[in-house]
C-alpha cells in the first residue's frame, strides 16, 4: 500500500509582512487620523465652553467683581493683621467698619452739597443741549440732520415708552441684585480665602498644584496693586477736576469731580465720558468757558497718563493703551456696559497668565515685579 505524503498546513504570513513596505505609511496615516479627531474634539469642546461662558457672561463678570472686592478687602486686612496682631476676622471687621465710617463722614460733609449739585446737573445739561441744538439748527446741514423724519428714527414711538420704562425698572432691580451678589462674594471671599483657594487648586492634577498656586499668588498680587493704583489715580483725577473747575468759577464743580472720579475706573473711555457733562455745563456760560474746561480735562488726563500712572504702575501691571482700548471695545461689543467696566482688570489678568504660563513658565512669579515682567514679555513678543 502506497502511503501518500501528509499535506502540511499552509502557514499564513503575518499581516505586517504581507503589507510589506506600505505598513509604516498606513500606521502614520492612522496616527494622523487619531490626532485630527482629538484636535476636532478639543475645538468643539472649546467652542462649546466659550458659548456657555458667553451665555452666562453677566454672572461671570459679577463673580469676577466679587473676587476683586475680596482681594481689595484682603489686602487691607492682611496689612492690619501684621501691624497689630489682631485675629483674622477681627481685622476684616475693623477694615469694613473703617471703610463704612469714611463713607459716612464723606456723606456727612459732602453729601448734601453733592446731592444739590447733582439735582441741578440735569437742568443745566438739558439747557446746554437745547442751546447746542439751536446752534446746529441755524445751519442748513443742521436743519437737514435735525429734521422730523431723522428725529423720528431716533426717538421711540409712543407705545414703546412703557416697554422702555419696564426695562429701566428691571435694570434697576438687576443692578441692586448684582450689587448684593458682589458684596457677599467679596465679604465671604475676604473672610476665608484659604477654603476657596484649596477648592480651586483641587481642580488641577496633584503634580501641577504647586505651579498653579504660584500663578494664583501672582494674579492676586497683580490685582491687589492694580486696585490700589486705580484708586489712587481715581482720587487724583477727581480732586484735580473739582479744584480746577472751582478755580475756573464753574458751577457744580463737586458733582462733576465725583463723575470724573467714578468714570476714571474705565481708562481712556471713562475720562472722555466724564468730560461731556462738564462741557455741556460750560456751554451754558460761554464758548470760552467750554474751551477752558476742555483744556482742563486734557491737562488732567495728560498728567494722569504721563506722571501719575508711571509712578503708580511700578508695582502693578502696565497695560499698553492699545491693548486696554481693544479689550474695552471687544468686551463692550460682546458683553455690554459690564464688559467695558471690567475689560481692564480682565486684560491685566490675562496678561499675567500669559506671562506666567507661556512667556516665563520656568521662572518663579515672585522673582520680579509685574511691570518688569510685562516689559520682558513685550521684548520677547
Amino acid at each position: 500500500m502506497i502511503s501518500l505524503p501528509t499535506p502540511q498546513p499552509r502557514r499564513r504570513r503575518p499581516r505586517a509582512a504581507a503589507l510589506g513596505p506600505a505598513a509604516p505609511g498606513v500606521a502614520a496615516d492612522a496616527r494622523r487620523a487619531d490626532r485630527s479627531i482629538v484636535i476636532v474634539a478639543a475645538v468643539v469642546l472649546l467652542v462649546g465652553f466659550g458659548l456657555a461662558m458667553w451665555a452666562i457672561a453677566d454672572v461671570v463678570l459679577l463673580i469676577f467683581a466679587g473676587m476683586l472686592l475680596a482681594i481689595f478687602l484682603r489686602g487691607f486686612t492682611d496689612t492690619l493683621r501684621r501691624a497689630t496682631g489682631l485675629p483674622d476676622i477681627a481685622a476684616l471687621v475693623t477694615v469694613v467698619l473703617t471703610l463704612l465710617a469714611l463713607l459716612a463722614l464723606g456723606g456727612l460733609f459732602l453729601g448734601a452739597e453733592a446731592a444739590t449739585q447733582f439735582e441741578q446737573l440735569g437742568p443745566r445739561t438739558h439747557e446746554a443741549w437745547d442751546k447746542m441744538l439751536a446752534a446746529i439748527n441755524s445751519y442748513e446741514w443742521g436743519r437737514a440732520l435735525l429734521s422730523e423724519r431723522n428725529l423720528r428714527a431716533l426717538m421711540p414711538e409712543n407705545q414703546e415708552w412703557l416697554t422702555q420704562l419696564s426695562g429701566i425698572f428691571s435694570t434697576t432691580v438687576g443692578a441692586i441684585g448684582g450689587f448684593l451678589i458682589v458684596l457677599f462674594i467679596g465679604l465671604y471671599g475676604a473672610a476665608d480665602p484659604d477654603t476657596y483657594r484649596r477648592g480651586f487648586l483641587a481642580l488641577f492634577p496633584r503634580g501641577n498644584r504647586p505651579r498653579a498656586s504660584e500663578v494664583m499668588d501672582e494674579v492676586g498680587r497683580t490685582m491687589r496693586w492694580w486696585l490700589i493704583g486705580t484708586f489712587v489715580k481715581m482720587t487724583v483725577v477727581g480732586v484735580s477736576v473739582s479744584i480746577g473747575l472751582w478755580l475756573l468759577g464753574m458751577p457744580l464743580a463737586l458733582a462733576l469731580g465725583l463723575i470724573a472720579f467714578v468714570l476714571d475706573f474705565v481708562p481712556y473711555i471713562g475720562p472722555a465720558l466724564a468730560a461731556f457733562p462738564a462741557l455741556l455745563v460750560a456751554l451754558t456760560m460761554s464758548p470760552t468757558d467750554a474751551l477752558y474746561v476742555g483744556l482742563l480735562y486734557l491737562g488732567v488726563q495728560a498728567a494722569e497718563n504721563y506722571v501719575v500712572s508711571p509712578l503708580v504702575d511700578l508695582r502693578s501691571v502696565d497695560l499698553p493703551p492699545a491693548l486696554a482700548i481693544a479689550a474695552q471695545v471687544l468686551l463692550g461689543a460682546l458683553l455690554g456696559a459690564l464688559g467695558v467696566v471690567f475689560a481692564t482688570p480682565l486684560a491685566a489678568t490675562g496678561l499675567v497668565l500669559v506671562r506666567s504660563l507661556y512667556v516665563e513658565p520656568d521662572e518663579p512669579p515672585g522673582s520680579q515685579t509685574p511691570a518688569e515682567g510685562t516689559a520682558a514679555a513685550g521684548e520677547q513678543a
